[in-house]
């Protein structure tokens, strides 16, 4: 994890609507995460929407990152007055001065992530029984609703970068939001997740036999959460049957194809968790439609996008071309 003094670790209103109520809006400046200011919108029976946003040099266009799966916070202090980040080029673009960079915390994410199981395991009962795809876009929107009515955001372009379950967040704010003009989606499903748990369940091998018997436990999990889709007490494959009950009704390849966003596409080639196929289903069908699209394949990478023995410094160079797109509209060519 780096620390938000140095680097950062690891994605709207409608054209024409009016701002968001700016009154109803707490802002907090908070020691060592300079130009980054905290902001609460409070809403009757609903948790608070919280966020971060960075002060640009002058009025700029908002850059919204989603973070992936699970209840880690975006930001936390590892100790009093040393704050981190866990979503990577969050920190250096919001110093940067250039984008009012932004995230946002997710209800009931805990002051600190959690310690010992992966996914959705550690998080508090609280998260897992308000946390689906549906409550997420909800705070995402408030967010964003009040984002944009700040003085010092040019609400005229918009990216949206998504990672991993973010992907698939960014994809659902392109198209229920027009002014989302541009959106990055690293390690991103296409049709769906439950399509990735299907590649996967082929492309662990053996016989069709072994298939078979994998595709039918499948088969049985995914009628399981169907038929207790809003517990947030049981759980599969690390997560409630609530979050994925909702987040297997989203596909990003029918989303996107109703958004008019741009649309970058980062995959490593290894990657097993987001089947790279999944993510080539999603480009092909943006291709084939005529859409403005690309995708960045990384040999050898899997889900976190790095090679084998390779630094941060790669993920570096990614960000850095996904924003040089969003800028002026330029590929970075490929190393």
């Amino acid at each position: 994890m780096r620390y938000l003094a140095t680097c950062a670790m690891l994605a709207f209103l409608p054209l024409g609507a009016q701002a968001a109520d700016l009154t109803a809006l707490h802002q907090e400046s908070v020691p060592g995460i300079a130009p980054f200011v905290r902001f609460a919108a409070n809403q009757s029976g609903q948790p608070d929407t919280r966020f971060y946003v960075a002060t640009p040099q002058r009025k700029a266009p908002l850059v919204l990152f989603i973070q992936g799966s699970g209840c880690a916070p975006a930001i936390y202090e590892t100790a009093p007055g040393k704050p981190a980040a866990t979503v990577f080029a969050l920190v250096p673009l919001g110093r940067a001065g250039k984008h009012a960079a932004m995230v946002v915390e997710k209800p009931f994410a805990p002051a600190t992530p959690p310690v010992g199981q992966g996914g959705a395991g550690g998080c508090p009962s609280a998260f897992n029984e308000h946390f689906s795809m549906g409550s997420w876009l909800a705070t995402l929107k408030t967010a964003i609703g009040h984002a944009v009515g700040l003085p010092y955001v040019d609400r005229s372009r918009v990216l949206v970068i998504g990672v991993s379950e973010g992907a698939t967040m960014a994809a659902a704010l392109a198209r229920d939001l027009p002014e989302v003009s541009h959106v990055a989606l690293l390690g991103a499903t296409g049709p769906s997740q439950y399509y990735d748990f299907v590649v996967n369940a082929y492309a662990q091998g053996g016989d069709d036999a072994e298939r078979l018997h994998r595709l039918h436990a499948l088969d049985a999990t995914f009628d399981a959460i169907g038929a207790e889709p809003e517990s947030g007490s049981k759980f599969a494959w690390g997560h409630s049957y609530k979050r994925w009950s909702s987040f297997f009704k989203e596909s990003s390849s029918d989303n996107l194809a109703r958004a008019r966003a741009r649309v970058y596409l980062v995959s490593g080639m290894r990657d097993t968790n987001v089947p790279a196929l999944s993510s080539e289903v999603l480009f092909a069908q943006l291709k084939t439609q005529g859409r403005d699209v690309h995708i960045r394949r990384i040999p050898g990478a899997g889900h976190d996008l790095q090679p084998p023995g390779a630094g941060y410094g790669v993920l570096d160079k990614e960000y850095a071309a996904i924003l040089q797109w969003f800028d002026t509209g330029e590929i970075a060519s490929s190393n």
